[in-house]
């Protein structure tokens, strides 16, 4: 697709705008790409080849603040279904597959949810879980579990951790790009230092905090607060990806969500932490078009 597909914004019923972008083939099968936390519509397979040869129309979506999308005060999880309706209606889409990377899960799992006659299927990529089940800070490192807690129960002290954030991923895209890069474990560094990635990562990360922190610090306290709704009664066919040694997410959230949703496949990759996705984007695609 043409360049200024990636730049596109949406004006919604109440007034704001959405950003995204679309990739692949434009008269292919719909999936909306909801990305993990502090990202944007820039996360996306780097090698477009993938989404032309399945035939796929994957449109990555900014939420509330980040990117080129309009802060919404006050949102709730289940608004954002509410947005990706209006948006597939104006890109002519009646049906549609969401994917959801990190935070992004919760977001595909609103729309599995709210819009069962549209939503085909769902792919939840080492997606968090819902807050209020038990045991929430399993195998979490602690800064991780303190990060969790503030959300939940402190969440004044989101903003100022979320601003800390993003001093250290904007600026030169090289320094940015260094301190990602020290801060992820052995296995996900493999993957996230081949040039191509990285250099999509920083962008997407440097394009989420457009705006300032303001909008990743709402995503935070957003999917750890009450969702609004039960996965149990999602009942669409929803794919589950988890990495076996993921800190980040723990598997023991993939699993927990695999028990929940009734119509729900697991797949645990072995040796694998958070981003695997990098690597994997045909293999979650054609899992999920099939």
């Amino acid at each position: 697709m043409a360049a200024d597909k990636t730049n596109q914004t949406f004006t919604l019923k109440d007034g704001r705008k959405l950003g995204y972008a679309e990739y692949g083939d434009p008269a292919g099968k719909a999936v909306f790409h909801f990305n993990g936390s502090g990202s944007s519509r820039l996360e996306r397979p780097t090698e477009e080849a993938i989404l032309q040869d399945l035939g796929v129309r994957f449109i990555s979506t900014d939420r509330p603040g980040h990117g080129i999308s309009d802060p919404q005060p006050d949102r709730q999880l289940l608004d954002w279904p509410e947005d990706i309706c209006q948006l597939a209606d104006h890109l002519g889409i009646e049906k549609f597959y969401v994917e959801g990377y990190s935070a992004g899960g919760p977001h595909a799992l609103a729309c599995a949810y709210q819009l069962p006659e549209r939503v085909l299927a769902g792919a939840i990529i080492s997606g968090v879980a819902p807050p209020d089940r038990p045991s929430p800070y399993q195998g979490l490192p602690i800064p991780n579990r303190l990060l969790l807690l503030s959300e939940r129960w402190l969440p004044k002290l989101v903003p100022i951790i979320r601003r800390s954030m993003y001093s250290m991923v904007t600026g030169e895209p090289e320094k940015a790009g260094e301190t990602l890069l020290a801060s992820f474990p052995p296995v996900d560094q493999r993957i996230a230092e081949k040039p191509e990635n990285l250099e999509n990562l920083v962008a997407s990360i440097q394009e989420g905090y457009r705006q300032g922190w303001h909008g990743p610090a709402q995503d935070d306290i957003l999917t750890n607060s009450p969702w609004g709704f039960r996965v149990e009664d999602i009942s669409v066919r929803i794919d589950i990806w988890q990495g076996e040694v993921d800190k980040n997410v723990p598997l023991n959230q993939g699993q927990y969500q695999h028990e929940k949703i009734p119509n729900s496949r697991l797949t645990v990759l072995p040796g694998q932490a958070h981003l695997y996705l990098l690597e994997r984007w045909g293999e979650i695609l054609v899992q999920l078009v099939e």
